[in-house]
């Protein structure tokens, strides 16, 4: 029989029989610790007094299992108890103690159990070891699994494995066992964790009394802190409160069902790492790797795992523990969904030979697509590389065409498509057969590979088509021809033949357009085939051409002048080449077949000057001006609306006025449009949004009295828009107006008091329910402008014997304001009241 040659130090204790000797170490040798060493070892790890019986549930023999460190490391202590024939001189019989300590590091290359451990120390006298006694058979799973089906033990043994990773167990109630059925039952606890944990699993077939640094023990009663595992309950399970333990004896049943009793154990043996100082979790971890395969596949199922962990297990081959081929594969397939490395993708992939209906392809299919679609793009090129070192570039780049027929895709994924079918094609060579098949009826993808051309030499154009009019037809390839051939006219018969290939495919060729700085050319077209469109169906393909974006302002122009064409509000705006834009739009506008689209572009711009953010930039509101000015240049109902819509911007930013091109501008549309200059005021007053500021309220009120704009009429277009009128705002509004009158159109104060007392006097009569609000705000508003020059007053008319000495009209000012005073309190009480 084959057996494991152990190394070990050694000493036994006891005393000479018929004296009066203490306990003493009688022998030891095998290593460096001295007698003391060991008397020191076995006090740490005792077990208690042993009771005289030679019978029951606490006789001896007992057996401990301990560690003890050495210069060396650690080592594995196995401590015999048992009783001698002899007696001392007080007839007491003596307890002899037989201890071995094994060097751990011998154990990982070799396990042996706590059984064999228990043999050899056996064979201990007070000279050493027995010849042979070392000589131990290797471990042996299986002896262990027999006993743990023999004996029913699975459910206890599991219980006391898992809750010692919670901490100590005292196991009570198993007063039947004798002292070998306890050791292996050890054995068998041990057996189900790793084997590093046994440095630290200090172990007895009996405990009488307390010893904490015992953690796992036979005893009528459980130690203080350790849990109880009660022998009597066959199916006792950790509670769920011992989240640990409970977490390792579950993975224990599942490891066991899934694969064998033997296989767990034989693993479990095999984990031989020094593992005292490790965290208890690395023991849950290691048993989990057990069967890591199958767990990474059903956590990859419930969409719980990520790429590393399923990398880890094809890289490391461990994959292959799964028996069914369908299993790898739809790893693999994870690893693509989940953007694992290419590397190992290709290196499995190899491995499994998987063919382009697998579901590895699919899932690299799906992966290019989406990498290709997402906005912003991720980089699809690694995983076409790929599918190139397989071989298998024309089935990948065929697949996507063939998931690309969706017509809401977009502008964006379409072009992004092309670009990538281009960047893996060389249309001279004509080698992707497959690809070329998958374009037929593809219109969005063909346009979108032609649209991508400008940006390739002519060459590769020219193979491109070559190599697409054998798919597509000619009506639908001819608007790109033109956009390579200046003098071929394109009309609008063309156009609407082509557009019945979808909305994306004129987007396409718009983008083109605008790439090869030719749409100006086929904007003319485009506008007055799209005015050709029923109402209903104009809004889809504008729509459409938001995913256009022009580089240069005259395309910019284009698109606007698309979309305002039918009405709808300009979109590019902001864009920075603002004169080329006015130029193409102006010269657009003013096209003789475009002039009874107007009507619609002045409608649309209208509609976008609702949303007055305009009015505060100077660019913008120059672009504007110039829009206007092109749009009021051509005959149409909405030219006033258009003028009055500039109008009202100064509601939003009365200094609007003040602007260069504003000023240039006002003079001319105010003679070319009387009405609406006869109105400026109301027009503004009436738009003031929420947000203007007091003294911009109160400049346009000033420049209004100043046209001539009767008071009632302010009030009555400040009290209909969004300005928060009340009493407080009103006086504020009214005194600002005067000094805006004063400082900023000249007028003296007695003139600019009567224009305010004037809108006052107004305000009262137009707004009657603001009356009592006005009234409040004057009587908080009058202590601190009458204070003010009373103290100047007072101030500039001290005398040198500091007596008031005023000046004559200083006098007769106060005189006048005291008989006003006089007057008010006269006629009505200071509460209001009428005197009698």
């Amino acid at each position: 029989m084959r057996t494991v040659g152990l190394t070990a130090g050694w000493a036994v204790r006891g005393k000479t029989p018929g004296s009066y000797d203490d306990y003493a170490i009688l022998g030891s040798g095998g290593g460096t610790f001295r007698p003391q060493d060991f008397t020191a070892i076995l006090d740490r790890y005792t077990l208690g007094n042993p009771p005289p019986e030679r019978t029951g549930p606490e006789a001896l023999p007992w057996i401990s299992l301990t560690e003890v460190l050495d210069d060396h490391g650690s080592n594995l202590g196995v401590a015999i108890h048992d009783w001698t024939d002899g007696t001392d001189a007080a007839g007491r019989p003596i307890v002899r103690t037989r201890y071995g300590y094994f060097p751990y590091e011998q154990f990982v290359r070799a396990p042996v159990s706590y059984a064999s451990l228990v043999h050899a120390v056996s064979g201990l006298g007070v000279d050493g070891f027995a010849p042979n006694a070392l000589d131990v058979p290797p471990y042996a799973p299986e002896d262990i699994a027999r006993d743990i089906e023999d004996h029913n033990w699975l459910g206890r043994a599991a219980t006391a494995a898992a809750l010692l990773l919670e901490g100590p167990v005292t196991i009570t109630g198993a007063d039947d066992l004798d002292h070998s059925l306890r050791l292996r039952f050890l054995d068998a606890v041990a057996a189900l964790l790793p084997y590093g944990w046994r440095p630290g699993l200090t172990a007895a077939t009996w405990l009488r009394g307390e010893n904490s640094n015992i953690r796992l023990a036979f005893a009528y009663h459980p130690q203080p802190g350790s849990y109880e595992l009660d022998w009597r309950v066959a199916e006792l399970q950790p509670s769920a409160d011992t989240r640990l333990a409970h977490a390792y004896a579950h993975e224990l049943r599942r490891s066991i069902s899934r694969r064998s009793l033997l296989e767990v154990l034989a693993y479990l043996s095999t984990r031989s790492e020094y593992m005292v100082n490790a965290d208890p979790k690395h023991a849950y971890e290691i048993l989990v790797d057990l069967d890591r395969p199958a767990l990474v596949l059903e956590r990859v199922r419930r969409n719980e795992c990520d790429a590393s962990e399923v990398a880890a297990l094809l890289e490391g081959g461990r994959y292959k523990e799964l028996p069914r081929r369908s299993d790898h594969e739809f790893l693999l397939a994870s690893l693509i969904r989940l953007g694992g490395g290419v590397a190992t993708v290709q290196s499995v992939w190899q491995e499994l030979g998987a063919g382009v209906r697998s579901e590895p392809w699919r899932a690299l299919t799906d992966e290019v697509v989406r990498r290709v679609r997402s906005v912003p793009s991720d980089d699809p090129n690694p995983y076409v590389r790929l599918a190139d070192s397989l071989g298998l570039t024309d089935e990948l780049l065929a697949d996507i065409v063939g998931t690309s027929q969706n017509p809401q895709l977009g502008l964006a994924p379409v072009q992004a498509t092309a670009d990538l079918l281009d960047r893996w094609t060389d249309p001279v060579a004509a080698d992707r057969p497959r690809l070329v098949r998958a374009l037929r009826g593809q219109s969005a993808m063909v346009c979108g590979l032609v649209a991508g051309l400008d940006r390739g030499g002519i060459q590769r154009e020219d193979a491109w088509l070559d190599l697409l009019s054998g798919v597509a037809k000619e009506n639908l390839l001819r608007p790109f021809h033109a956009l390579r051939v200046p003098d071929m006219p394109v009309t609008v018969s063309d156009i609407d033949a082509f557009a019945r290939y979808g909305a994306d495919c004129v987007a396409l060729l718009i983008s083109s357009a605008a790439r090869r700085e030719r749409l100006d050319g086929l904007a003319a077209v485009l506008i007055r085939w799209l005015a050709g469109l029923p109402a209903s169906d104009r809004r889809t393909w504008l729509d459409r051409l938001r995913d256009v974006r022009p580089s240069r302002g005259a395309e910019a122009a284009v698109l606007d002048l698309l979309r305002m064409s039918s009405g709808e509000p300009p979109v590019h705006l902001e864009t920075p080449d603002r004169g080329a834009y006015a130029t193409a739009f102006r010269r657009l506008v003013t096209d003789e077949s475009l002039r009874r689209l107007a009507n619609n572009v002045q409608y649309g711009l209208t509609e976008h000057l609702r949303d007055r953010r305009w009015a505060h930039d100077p660019d913008q509101a120059a672009l504007v001006i110039a829009l206007t000015e092109a749009l009021c240049a051509v005959d149409g109902p909405n030219r006033a609306a258009l003028v009055e819509e500039v109008v009202r911007g100064r509601a939003s930013n009365p200094e609007l006025a003040d602007w260069p091109v504003h000023k240039r501008w006002w003079p001319d549309a105010s003679a070319r449009f009387p009405a609406v200059a006869a109105d400026e005021y109301p027009i503004i007053l009436q738009a003031l949004p929420s947000h203007t500021s007091l003294q911009g309220v109160g400049r346009l009120i000033a420049e209004a009295m100043r046209r001539g704009t009767k008071p009632e009429v302010i009030w009555s277009a400040v009290d209909a828009s969004e300005w928060p009128l009340g009493g407080v705002y009103l006086l504020a509004a009214v005194l600002e107006a005067r000094m805006i009158g004063v400082h900023r159109h000249g007028r003296n104060f007695g003139d600019a008091d009567d224009m305010a007392y004037a809108l006052l006097r107004s305000a009262q009569d137009t707004l009657p329910h603001l009356r009592g609000e006005l009234r409040e705000a004057v009587g908080d508003r009058l202590p601190s402008d009458l204070g003010l020059p009373l103290d100047v007053a007072e101030l500039v008319s001290l005398s040198a014997d500091d007596e008031p000495a005023p000046t004559e009209r200083i006098r007769q000012t106060l005189e006048d304001a005291e008989a006003r005073a006089r007057s008010l309190q006269g006629r009505r009480g200071l509460l209001g009241r009428r005197k009698g």
